[in-house]
């Protein structure tokens, strides 16, 4: 009879396989030897498996630090083990104590009489032995010769609590127990159907506080509960007790087969360092559960476990195929590590959860801890009626705390309807969780290929890296709401008529390194869509090509900096500078040194040195382009230079105040243009536009052209270097002034809204008092866009139209606006365009100024 189990021929399994077979050997007589034996190999066990990637050089050789090469464990341990089997003294046979194995005769007396009170070898013949459950006490090997040839199956009248095998003390326990080369076969067709009873009872083989154990090439079939199960006598330890001190220790499963089975395959419950290695477990029939609803799986590490190593095993036609997980009021499983594992086509492949600790009302796990799973592979997952409605996926991980998958593959059928599910779900309050190393193809008809699911019960703290997508679901990898500590490193997506690659509700995922084509859009961030690429976003306090720095908070950044630049507030970044500091929140340091700080919110240093800006609850606060300048004014720009050691205001050379407007200057304002007039804005006498050149005169507040013996005002002008009364951007009354045309001030609270929160944080400032009559909401036309206002020079070198009496040098007075002959009045400069008759003037440059 052939059986479907793998036999995966990996390094590890060898070394691992060897490790365990040297420590555990066959069973002695000698208990108080083999005892000391296992006790002084414990601790280097236990640190070879959870350092799984060091077996070669553990076990092979150690070297100390100057390289020399130390006595091996491994030869120590065939040492010990070749000592072990010298004291193997007696060996008998089933059949001499009466079994004849012919599968009908009842030979449960024979196996009790051959295995006595123990410390013997049991060897089984080929055969079909019946019997009503055997109860094996310590130091017992019972050998067959192979699955398929020694049968071991209950007889027709067997209860439904009974075992095919258990070991015979549930209270004091038993140890050193060996089972291999057989088939339990539970009957479950005996006296009509029968199928579990509840409990720990109704399996192939269980074994309950059993401390060493090796169970190698037993095929469990047709059990009402499991085919194997190594468990406490009974399943209710709560987690504030010690739950393992009832449970089983050092057990070792290898190489068997399970199939049939109402729940599990192979299960544990309340024991630890527990190894299960290269087992096949398929096609349950789920008769322990109601139909429809049967949680049955091909390998279930549960309630109580800890330590457990599943290595190189085989899955197919369960609910799941590796669950890790417990009752919502039995500890759950810890420190499982699961290596080499091939699902195909289980429901689930690999599911971990904490019953009853998943949803916003429940309370968090206190004992979902520790899961490493590598080198795994998940074969398209489908439906099974089993279990109607249970969606299938690759990988779940629900309610756990500090899971890390590495080197993961999930194979889909790119023609199966996975109803719009994910291939991944890290989900229900789960954290920590690490994907890496992770490939992903054929699930065309699946909804995302990595679901991160938010919301009221949302997983967080994921770090994500060095995952290829190809061809697969609609989405790439999808971000729920309410996570904020995501972060995606070097991750390929390679879609087929896809919808997006990335997406995420927020913006606050670190993504570096990741691409997407073959999708509709390749991103959707905080619902701004990226069509040609994923955006790279750091966060977290990130220095980047800086010698040295100090990034304080999570939003703060030194960036292309030396000598210890320093961003300590929130929403700060200090750039190409040295020996500089941003504090304020919101602000920046660019292209400085010298000490410069800056120590108000939204403040800003940029081409100084040895700055600052001062007031932690002042705002608004710049300087640029100076030496030793400190700016202590709200909303406004300062620069300056001075003596850098002793910065302070005094050093100021200019500011513009953007509360007031004003502007102030220590030194000339000058311009660089041809502009030669100084000029103010006047409104027309009868609403029309005045051409430029004409002299204008005053007439009830307003301008006309300026005629014969009428003193003018000034010219209208297109060259004025400085103009005013412009009010550029609002009504000239916004603000009330008093007598004399101040503004007049008062202290007002401002509102400024966090970009974040949302909130308001309230600034006080001295602010103009804005008129009543003022409508913010009526559209303003500045005075420069109506024809009404005129820019009239004052003051300066102006062109003015002239007839043809005018001489250059000569003196020149109004005439209808037009600048005649006269004795006196403003100088004639240059006759810049000589008098044209048909045009009806000429243009002089004079110099007007006040008469």
């Amino acid at each position: 009879m052939k059986y479907p189990y793998q036999q995966i021929g990996t390094e590890t399994t060898r070394i691992f396989r060897n490790l365990v077979n040297k420590i555990f050997g066959d069973i002695e007589d000698d208990m108080k030897y083999v005892t000391k034996s296992i006790d002084d190999t414990n601790k280097r066990i236990s640190n070879l498996i959870l350092s799984s990637s060091d077996f070669p050089e553990i076990v092979d050789a150690r070297q100390d630090a100057e390289g020399v090469v130390s006595v091996s464990l491994k030869e120590r341990l065939d040492k010990e083990y070749n000592k072990l089997l010298s004291k193997i003294k007696r060996t008998v046979y089933v059949t001499d104590f009466g079994a004849v194995g012919d599968g009908i005769t009842d030979d449960t007396e024979a196996f009790r009489k051959a295995m006595g009170t123990g410390k013997v070898r049991v060897v089984v013949p080929a055969g079909v032995y019946v019997v009503r459950g055997l109860k094996i006490p310590s130091w017992v090997e019972l050998v067959g010769d192979g699955m398929g040839l020694t049968i071991i199956i209950l007889h027709e009248d067997t209860p439904a609590t009974e075992w095919v095998i258990t070991n015979q003390d549930y209270i004091n326990g038993n140890r050193n127990i060996s089972i291999k080369g057989m088939t339990l076969d539970w009957n479950k067709s005996r006296q009509g159907g029968v199928s579990a009873t509840g409990g720990q009872h109704s399996s192939c083989l269980s074994l309950a506080k059993v401390k060493f154990a090796w169970i190698k090439e037993v095929e469990g079939i047709n059990p009402g509960l499991h085919s194997f199960d190594i468990t406490a006598p009974t399943y209710d330890h709560l987690p504030d007790t010690d739950y393992t001190k009832d449970g089983c220790r050092f057990v070792w499963i290898d190489n068997c087969v399970g199939s049939g089975y109402g729940d599990d395959g192979i299960t544990t419950h309340y024991s630890e360092y527990i190894w299960i290695s290269n087992n096949h477990l398929s096609d349950p029939d789920g008769d322990a559960h109601e139909d429809g609803v049967s949680n049955s799986n091909g390998i279930e590490i549960d309630d109580g476990s800890k330590h457990v190593w599943v290595i190189n095993n085989y899955t197919t036609g369960n609910i799941r195929g590796v669950e890790v997980k417990a009752h919502t009021e039995w500890s759950a499983a810890q420190d499982v590590h699961i290596i080499g594992h091939t699902s195909y086509q289980d429901v689930r492949a690999y599911d971990f959860r904490h019953i009853g600790h998943h949803t916003v009302e429940d309370p968090d796990s206190t004992t979902a801890y520790d899961v490493v799973m590598t080198n795994c592979t998940a074969i398209e997952p489908v439906f099974n009626d089993l279990y109607a409605g249970l969606t299938p996926r690759a990988l779940t991980i629900s309610a756990y705390v500090n899971v890390n998958i590495s080197g993961f593959t999930a194979i889909g059928d790119p023609t199966y309807n996975y109803d719009d599910n994910p291939v991944i779900a890290v989900q229900y309050k789960s954290r920590n969780i690490g994907l890496h190393n992770i490939n992903i193809r054929g699930f065309k008809k699946a909804s995302t290929d990595i679901r991160l699911i938010g919301g009221d019960q949302k997983t967080d703290n994921i770090n994500i890296s060095n995952v290829q997508i190809y061809k697969s679901a609609k989405e790439g990898i999808g971000i729920g709401s309410d996570i904020y500590h995501v972060n995606l490193t070097n991750i390929t997506m390679i879609g087929e008529n896809g919808q997006v690659g990335l997406s995420s509700v927020n913006s606050q995922d670190s993504i570096v390194g990741v691409h997407a084509e073959g999708y509709t859009l390749a991103a959707s961030i905080a619902g701004n869509d990226y069509v040609d690429f994923v955006p790279n976003n750091v966060k977290g306090g990130t220095r980047i090509a800086s010698t040295s720095g100090y990034a304080k908070t999570e939003t703060s950044t030194i960036i292309s900096s030396t000598s210890d630049s320093k961003a300590t507030g929130d929403k700060t970044a200090v750039i190409a500078s040295s020996n500089s500091e941003a504090a304020g929140e919101g602000s920046v340091v660019i292209a400085s040194s010298g000490g410069s700080r800056t120590e108000g919110g939204r403040d800003a240093i940029i081409g100084s040195n040895n700055s600052k800006t001062t007031g932690s609850t002042e705002n608004g606060k710049v300087i640029l382009a100076s030496n030793g300048v400190v700016n202590d004014n709200n909303y406004s720009v300062r620069g300056g230079y001075g003596d850098s050691e002793n910065p302070s205001i005094g050093n100021t050379k200019w500011e513009l105040d953007s509360i007031s407007g004003t502007g102030k200057f220590t030194g000339a304002v000058t311009g660089a243009s041809s502009f030669s007039d100084y000029a103010e804005y006047f409104e027309s006498l009868d609403g029309e536009k005045i051409k430029s050149g004409f002299i204008v005169t005053l007439e009830n507040g307003k301008i006309r052209k300026a005629n014969k013996n009428e003193i003018p005002l000034g010219v209208i002008s297109e060259t004025a270097g400085n103009i005013l009364g412009q009010a550029t951007y609002h009504w000239q009354n916004r603000f009330l002034t008093n007598e004399f045309g101040g503004l007049i001030l008062e202290e007002k609270t401002v509102g400024i809204q966090d970009d974040e929160t949302g909130e308001y944080k309230e600034e006080k400032h001295m602010l103009p008092v804005e008129n009543p009559e003022f409508d913010i909401n009526e559209q303003y036309v500045s005075r420069e866009e109506r024809d009404e206002w005129n820019i009239v020079g004052l003051l300066g070198q102006v062109r003015i139209r002239i007839d043809e009496t005018v001489q250059e040098n000569g003196f020149i007075s109004p005439n209808d606006g037009i600048g005649t002959s006269s004795d006196n009045g403003w100088k004639v400069m240059k006759i810049t365009t000589p008098y044209d008759e048909s045009k009806g003037y000429g243009v002089a440059l004079c110099f007007v100024h006040p008469m």
